[in-house]
């Protein structure tokens, strides 16, 4: 009995000598900081970080169209807007004819007159056409040296009337043709575009050259439009 008693102290005592160093073990641990059965990590609240604001893509510049200029100075040409182009009109030569009615008592006429009933030079799409004309350098006012005529077919000729006088007795005659307004607007030193006014008829015109009215013959830049037989 007394050895079983004997047993049993030194059992306790030996568990009390491992639960003594077990706390010991741990509390050395905990000081010198080791390791943490539990991790504690402060919590930094971040501002919502703010949008990238791309920059704004600038659309490409257009390419600049440099329009051709002319060849020779003082002639009308036809200019492509679709290919950028330039392109002769038909030259023909007109002669300056005056015609007395009834010995001068139903007035006179000035008629430009030139050989052919239509030009070569058609037009058939309908929408704007637009010349070009290179000057010398000279010429203050464009629209006060060349003119744009209406001619009309007659006797396999085309025909204007540019000047007409009243006689003494009246004249039922209408005047062959007409003059055709247009506008004129610089485009480079020299160089000019012609826009017509409106929208034309189908019909024979031409170009001519005015600064001296006193010649006989004159040249015409003519060209055809049919688009409304197209209709």
């Amino acid at each position: 009995m007394k050895k079983d008693q004997l047993y049993i102290s030194m059992w306790m005592f030996g568990c009390c000598m491992i639960l003594s160093l077990f706390v010991h073990a741990q509390s050395t641990i905990v000081k010198k900081g080791a390791r943490y059965d539990t991790i504690i990590q402060k919590h930094i609240t971040k501002s919502p970080a703010k949008p990238v604001s791309k920059p704004v893509a600038k659309p490409a510049p257009k390419a600049e169209i440099v329009i051709p200029v002319p060849e020779y100075i003082n002639q009308p040409y036809f200019y492509n807007n679709d290919s950028n182009q330039v392109i002769k009109l038909e030259n023909a030569t007109a002669q300056m004819v005056t015609r007395k009615k009834t010995f001068g008592l139903k007035g006179a006429k000035q008629v430009l007159t030139m050989d052919g009933s239509s030009s070569r030079i058609r037009f058939t799409a309908k929408k704007e056409i637009d010349f070009i004309i290179k000057t010398s350098g000279d010429v203050i006012d464009l629209t006060s040296y060349i003119k744009l005529y209406q001619f009309v077919p007659a006797d396999q000729k085309r025909e204007v009337t540019v000047n007409a006088k009243e006689g003494l007795l009246a004249d039922k005659d209408e005047s062959k043709g007409k003059l055709v307004n247009f506008s004129v607007k610089m485009i480079s030193k020299d160089n000019y575009m012609i826009q017509l006014t409106g929208q034309p008829e189908a019909g024979e015109y031409g170009f001519v050259w005015v600064k001296n009215m006193e010649l006989k013959e004159f040249t015409v830049y003519s060209f055809g439009i049919d688009w409304k037989t197209n209709n």
